[in-house]
């Protein structure tokens, strides 16, 4: 089920469905209702197991499994194959013990036991992506470029290691990558079932190896597709964006952050603004459409640094695209910022992902979702907004239209939220009442 389109009884259809086991995904943004969803599945079905997983799961198993009694285990790392043998252990009784599935996390004589992922090595053993389970109901299209699109991943992981990123840690030792022909097999599925002109790749860094690239756009140029990926500044270079061009590759992602040396490097982001301009001039020479990230207020970030990123944006919006900003870092668990803002004293030490709930004040920043913001004493919410303000008065991020457009996106969110709440608890009185408990 995918939430963003069902619109149905939850409780009524799990009855009805009486399903063996339960699996819920989510990510730390979506955390609070995948906890609301299992406690409507335990209220439906108090036998049937619940498992969580995916990468807010994967480095915070203790403290879900310790708060939410409603998840009965959690599948940390990739967890396909482990699922997989959960399945087949619990429902179709095959050999096996339950609690020697890798990534495993569940509770046993009041203690919390935790069973280490494995990696998958070889990604060609996966299946390829169901997407008829999504019934058509989900629009992808290229940013900027408004064309219809389906995503593609080629490979897992990320050789590189940001502090604010959690990708080499999910996806551990190193980068993997599908064959080209099983890339190609996909490919060749996705135009079978829809009419679609653009890919979106979704690897974390598409241009890590060279040769994998060199042999996608070979594979890729007879289809004549457009595409878009996101690129390191230090893994390219103008013949490789060339040969790029002429598969396809319409728009680029780069990730700057900030022009601050220091920052750059206390973040593990190992590039500097120079080579980000030389990608942004064979870029225009090329024509392709270039987004670039700016994230202000990291760590130890002083005020001025981040005037110095509004003025260098405003100075240099002419050779770019489309500028990605993000006022207030977010903190997500399992990043080495989660890790130095503890140690700094900002995330106290008993901090509980389950338990936060974020400051009103993040509305300052037009940031409407449940997300732990990074604020310091220098660079608190006040100070963070007037770059925000800094960013829309300079034309160079939204404009005052875009601004009403994003806080009526929010308000129609809220206002839904509210009627889908209003009607749950008409649900829940209705179902105590036919139980008499009301």
């Amino acid at each position: 089920i995918d939430f963003n389109f069902y619109s149905g009884d939850i409780y009524a259809d799990l009855k009805k469905w009486n399903p063996a086991v339960i699996g819920i995904g989510g990510t730390t943004g979506t955390r609070k209702g995948s906890f609301k969803l299992a406690e409507i599945c335990k209220e439906a079905l108090p036998k049937t197991p619940v498992v969580f997983g995916g990468i807010h799961a994967t480095f915070t198993a203790e403290d879900t499994l310790k708060h939410v009694p409603e998840i009965d285990y959690v599948l940390k790392g990739e967890g396909e194959f482990s699922f997989l043998s959960f399945v087949e252990i619990f429902i179709e009784k095959k050999k096996g013990n339950l609690f020697n599935i890798p990534g495993l996390s569940y509770r046993h004589d009041n203690q919390i036991i935790h069973n280490k992922p494995v990696r998958i090595d070889d990604l060609d053993t996966l299946p390829l992506p169901a997407r008829e389970l999504c019934e058509g109901n989900y629009k992808i299209k290229l940013d900027y470029l408004g064309i219809e699109a389906e995503f593609l991943m080629t490979s897992r992981g990320c050789p590189f290691a940001c502090d604010f990123c959690a990708a080499s840690r999910m996806f551990p030792g190193g980068i993997r990558y599908r064959s080209i022909d099983n890339v190609k097999k996909e490919i060749d599925l996705i135009l079978s079932q829809k009419k679609v002109k653009a890919l979106k790749i979704f690897d974390s860094t598409f241009t890590a190896s060279r040769q994998h690239v060199l042999n996608f756009c070979e594979m890729i140029k007879p289809y004549n597709l457009l595409w878009e990926c996101e690129i390191r500044v230090d893994t390219v270079d103008f013949e490789l964006m060339k040969k790029m061009k002429e598969a396809g590759c319409c728009y680029v992602d780069i990730g700057l952050e900030t022009t601050d040396s220091k920052i750059l490097q206390s973040i593990y982001k190992t590039i500097n603004v120079k080579q980000v301009e030389d990608v942004l001039s064979w870029c225009r020479k090329l024509q392709i459409k270039t987004k670039v990230f700016f994230t202000f207020g990291h760590l130890g970030q002083s005020y001025q640094s981040c005037l110095n990123d509004a003025n260098y944006i405003k100075q240099n919006k002419d050779k770019i695209d489309f500028f990605a900003t993000t006022v207030g870092i977010r903190v997500y668990p399992g990043t080495q910022l989660e890790k130095k803002a503890i140690a700094a004293g900002i995330i106290p030490t008993d901090f509980s992902w389950v338990k936060f709930k974020p400051s009103p004040w993040r509305h300052l920043l037009f940031e409407f979702e449940d997300q732990l913001l990074l604020t310091q004493k220098h660079l608190g919410f006040y100070r963070l907004s007037k770059i925000v303000w800094k960013l829309v008065m300079n034309g160079t991020v939204g404009s005052f239209n875009y601004i009403c457009e994003l806080i009526f996106i929010n308000l129609y969110k809220l206002i839904r939220q509210l009627f889908l709440n209003i009607k749950q608890a008409g649900y829940q009185l209705k179902r105590a009442s036919q139980k008499g408990n009301l």
